[in-house]
């Protein structure tokens, strides 16, 4: 939770799939002051078999796209769903680049159907209520990280170096 769908039409190297999940990760984090590791990306290669069967105005399309799905009723606005899908399109075009429509990611879509989440054992909050969640579940987080956990583990260094994690 969230969940970012690319279903791809052009070839992705290894390092730009990470590239793009990191660049999502990273704005996901910062502008919704959540745990890094709660960001999940999944790239779908649909440039052959029964995946690629899209069509757009009733014609067959190779094109890339993005279903991003996120918890509903959070009350997020247009506004920062909007910066969230411009930011989205800035990480693929300086990962993916130029090269003409073939390489554009030609639509983002965003869903709001998780009601409810689970990630690592844990009962997630709604977005605005990280922070705090964080704080409360520290002492358990660091005993993850402490056994090994990597998600925790990166959890735990979040907790060090983002301010609004401090107690």
């Amino acid at each position: 939770m969230p969940l970012y769908e690319f279903e791809h039409a052009i070839p992705l190297k290894e390092s730009e799939k990470q590239a793009i999940a990191h660049g999502i990760t990273e704005f996901h984090a910062n502008a919704f002051h959540a745990p890094r590791y709660i960001v999940n990306c999944r790239f779908i290669d649909i440039s052959d078999g029964p995946l690629s069967d899209i069509f757009v105005g009733g014609k067959r399309r190779q094109i890339n796209r993005l279903f991003v799905t996120l918890r509903s009723g959070t009350g997020r606005t247009v506004d920062q769903l909007r910066v969230l899908i411009d930011s989205v399109n800035d990480v693929w075009d300086n990962t993916v680049g130029g090269g003409g429509w073939e390489k554009q990611l030609r639509s983002v879509y965003i869903k709001g159907s998780i009601d409810a989440a689970k990630e690592g054992g844990f009962h997630l909050p709604l977005p605005e209520y990280f922070e705090q969640w964080v704080k409360d579940n520290t002492t358990q987080f660091r005993t993850l990280a402490a056994e090994g956990d990597p998600d925790f583990i990166q959890l735990a260094e979040e907790i060090e170096t983002r301010p609004e994690f401090q107690r």
